[in-house]
């Protein structure tokens, strides 16, 4: 069986899609844990209008995602567990297919693309840097959707989010896992992501703040991925070109600099911030 564990808060109008999206799958071996997380909404009434005895309802105060997806976990009785958000489709057949993944090539985690959503239409994919195939070590897990991600059981239940992490929780997950277990990328994209207007993806404030969380808890980090620092820093110029406090969006690129001296980032900080 499969755990899933979908998160909400104040998601009541959206949540019914992503929640049909799983029940529509061709593997029907689940159980979807929805963790409420204090909302404020008739999310408890539209979770319990599905009728669907695999599904489980569980109510926590607001503590945020991460503590969402934990406290899933912990519900979790599996031996696979996968992660949905409110807002997002899965494609009929991503169970199945990443379950197979798992157990033919005997993969500890598996995660697929993603589809880019805007107004219903396709505009991009995302983890397309990825090839299929296992993750070599050195390889940075880095713009992995948790919603793409499959793994076994006792993987989630050793290896759980952190909740101090402001951005990037599934990424420092993956991190942390990445040093004992194996992971796998399907090229094909089982997901459609759709970004919200109250998404973290868009507040690139607490970027600088991530980052400087990851290294302090990864102090090997850039010994292991050892050809990243030029991607962290172009990752961290994306994010500060979308603030719009100048003050805040030279800092951000002040802080790319001192992550990366490289003469790419150098060039690149003059065209976006001085220009």
């Amino acid at each position: 069986m499969i755990s899933i564990v979908l998160p909400s808060f104040n998601r009541a109008r959206i949540l019914p899609k992503a929640v049909e999206s799983i029940l529509r799958q061709t593997y029907q071996d689940f159980e979807l844990i929805i963790v409420d997380d204090g909302s404020s909404d008739n999310t408890r009434e539209v979770v319990k209008s599905f009728n669907d005895d695999r599904i489980v309802y569980v109510h926590q105060e607001n503590a945020g995602a991460c503590v969402a997806r934990n406290n899933g976990i912990d519900h979790a009785r599996g031996e696979y567990i996968a992660f949905q958000d409110s807002d997002d489709i899965w494609h009929e057949d991503k169970l199945e297919k990443q379950l197979k993944i798992l157990q033919d090539k005997n993969a500890d985690i598996v995660f697929c693309r993603m589809n880019r959503m805007s107004d219903g239409k396709k505009i991009g994919l995302v983890s397309d840097c990825y090839k299929e195939g296992f993750l070599s070590k050195d390889v940075m897990p880095m713009s992995i959707g948790t919603q793409t991600l499959v793994g076994k059981s006792f993987v989630f239940k050793q290896e759980k989010f952190d909740p101090e992490m402001p951005r990037f929780q599934e990424f420092e997950l993956l991190v942390r896992a990445q040093k004992n277990y194996s992971i796998y990328c399907m090229e094909e994209p089982l997901v459609d992501y759709h970004l919200q207007s109250d998404s973290i993806s868009v507040k690139p404030a607490s970027i600088e703040k991530a980052w400087k969380l990851m290294l302090k808890k990864h102090s090997d980090f850039f010994k292991v991925y050892n050809t990243s620092r030029e991607r962290v820093a172009r990752d961290i110029q994306l994010n500060a070109k979308s603030v719009s406090a100048f003050s805040q969006r030279m800092r951000l690129a002040l802080f790319s600099l001192a992550i990366s001296k490289s003469p790419k980032t150098i060039a690149r900080f003059v065209k976006w911030f001085m220009v």
